[in-house]
């Protein structure tokens, strides 16, 4: 009897088959798990990733609506007049580009660059350096600019010699100059004219 019980308990020390068995069985759950946490990783960045683009995407959409254009021609008002005269007014019109958003055209809100060969100066909402929006037509007095509506935007005072000048100096005869209307949102209005060699009283810039 000896015999057969030593027999028994040492062929159950040599047997590993239930070891092998668990050590398996953590193995195979340790990879679920890693692998589950990579998944959700992956899952996460790529939603991240989709939410971030479809925001551009929207960002863009927004900017290209809301595009303006440009309404016939700019229009100078000289101050004085012939080959030695200078402007005292510029304005032009401005509308909605085919399946534009709306755009808010409130001095400040929206912003005029002009620029010529001697100067920068920028239109907002300050006293000395603003710009009028006015209805045509339809529109209404909001400011607003939406579908089917025309606005007129001037750029008054110019003139050194005027009343609350906002160019440090005269725009005067064959001088290129641009102007960029930056509104909130959309893409920006670009003009770029040039002076006549003699002012008329008023002179259209085409």
């Amino acid at each position: 009897m000896l015999i057969l019980a030593d027999k028994i308990f040492r062929g159950l020390g040599q047997d590993q088959r239930g070891i092998t068995g668990l050590e398996t069985a953590i193995v195979l759950i340790a990879f679920v798990v890693v692998s589950s946490v990579f998944a959700f990783a992956a899952l996460s960045t790529g939603l991240f990733t989709t939410d971030k683009a479809k925001q551009t995407i929207h960002a863009g959409l927004a900017e290209t609506q809301g595009t303006m254009e440009l309404k016939g021609s700019v229009t100078a008002t000289a101050a004085t007049t012939g080959s030695t005269g200078t402007v005292r007014t510029l304005s032009f019109w401005v509308a909605n580009a085919a399946g534009g958003e709306n755009t808010d055209l409130t001095p400040g809100k929206t912003i005029i660059k002009y620029t010529d060969v001697n100067q920068t100066q920028i239109f907002d909402d300050t006293a000395t350096s603003t710009f009028t929006v006015t209805g045509i037509g339809l529109a209404d007095s909001d400011t607003f600019l939406e579908r089917g509506e025309t606005y007129e935007i001037a750029l008054a005072n110019l003139d050194v010699g005027g009343t609350d000048n906002d160019l440090t100096t005269d725009l005067s005869t064959s001088t290129t100059f641009s102007l960029e209307v930056i509104p909130p949102t959309g893409a920006i209005l670009f003009i770029e004219r040039t002076t006549p060699a003699s002012f008329n009283t008023i002179d259209n810039l085409d």
